[in-house]
């Protein structure tokens, strides 16, 4: 029975984290050097405070947010009668988060079609963040008008648009040929918005040569642009620049502070490379201790480097009590991904005594049963 409860524990802070995850506008892609968030007005907040003053009464006001606080506590049959009573009555906020559900399959049966079709209703009342939201829905029924969307939402000045487009012609999606320059023209239009991240795909590009000719000193100034504007990639990058002096003369400590910045906006990335400066002593006096543990909060978050470097740390004794066991399940995670890892692994096994080899064993099964569920 305690197992039967945790499952359903574990459920249910899945289908929250959805909800919450769903109520994000922004587009995502991976964090490596071409490939990053994108961006949304709407991000952080489903339905800002400024928009509910719009809605009505203060009675209606209350029980739209009495719904949506339902639904991140999972309680969606709860919400749904309140969202669509008042979704009836073009209430832009439960029309929004209606939408959101049945794009995610929260709650009801998973539809795109009805989806963008309350989307479209609040597009049609003027609501600009519902433009991208639905866009990003008509990405996978009809790519032609996400495209159509995205192109609209640019001409009003929202620079996610732009991005959005940015990202299409990088990558040739959604039956667009690749096309670099469109590409960079698209993501110049969000920088002179002021976007963030559209210093930071417009520092890529000068980085690149994506669209336009390389210049190491606009690209360098783009990146600080979006570093100081909080952009955990982007402060990566100066880093980096400032660690090999790439467009800028060397200066460790800055690359050091620039890190640390992005290691606390969650940059698994910065964790290791904060790692490694602590294991190498070649910025800060050496520290095992500390340099295993930015590892360890880089491998927590599944990052294979992390876990490669950490388990190094296992398999060595270095800085911690040699643990040949939890050096083999690490690497077996970042083998995945990493060739260097899978190299290691090879090497470590024969060293594992059958106990070890059986307990590594057990760990994976569990880890992966966990990921299961």
């Amino acid at each position: 029975m305690k197992k039967s409860k945790r499952r359903l524990c574990l459920s249910c802070v899945k289908s929250t984290l959805l909800f919450t995850a769903m109520l994000m506008i922004a587009g995502t892609r991976s964090a490596s050097a071409d490939m990053v968030p994108m961006e949304s007005k709407s991000s952080s907040k489903a339905i800002p405070d400024a928009q509910f003053a719009e809605l009505g009464s203060a009675h209606a006001i209350f029980e739209v947010r009495e719904a949506i606080a339902q639904c991140r506590q999972g309680k969606y049959e709860q919400a749904l009668p309140v969202l669509r009573e008042y979704a009836l009555r073009s209430d832009i906020g439960a029309t929004f988060v209606l939408a959101k559900l049945y794009q995610g399959g929260l709650g009801v049966e998973k539809s795109d079609e009805t989806a963008a079709k309350y989307l479209q209703a609040n597009v049609d009342a003027g609501h600009g963040p519902s433009l991208i939201a639905l866009a990003e829905v008509q990405e996978k029924i009809q790519p032609a008008a996400a495209i159509m969307n995205y192109k609209k939402a640019k001409a009003k000045g929202d620079p996610s648009g732009s991005l959005k487009l940015g990202d299409i012609y990088e990558r040739g999606l959604l039956g667009q040929k690749p096309n670099p320059k469109l590409a960079f023209a698209n993501y110049e239009k969000a920088a002179q918005a002021d976007s963030p991240l559209g210093h930071y795909h417009l520092a890529r590009c000068y980085d690149g040569g994506i669209g336009t000719s390389p210049n190491e000193l606009l690209a360098t100034r783009s990146f600080l642009k979006a570093a100081m504007q909080g952009v955990p990639y982007a402060q990566v990058q100066m880093a980096r620049r400032y660690y090999e002096g790439k467009g800028l003369e060397k200066d460790p400590i800055a690359a050091f502070g620039w890190l640390t910045q992005a290691s606390q906006k969650g940059s698994t990335e910065a964790m290791v490379l904060l790692g490694q400066r602590y294991e190498a002593g070649d910025v800060i006096s050496q520290n095992l201790d500390l340099a295993g543990r930015w590892y360890s909060n880089a491998a927590k978050r599944g990052d294979p480097t992390g876990q490669y470097y950490l388990a190094l740390l296992y398999a060595n004794g270095k800085g911690t009590q040699q643990d040949l066991t939890r050096a083999y399940v690490l690497l077996y995670a970042s083998a995945k991904s990493l060739p260097m890892a899978a190299e290691s692994l090879k090497v470590l096994e024969p060293k594992l005594s059958k106990s070890q080899k059986e307990e590594a064993d057990k760990m994976i099964a569990e880890a992966e049963a966990q990921r299961a569920e």
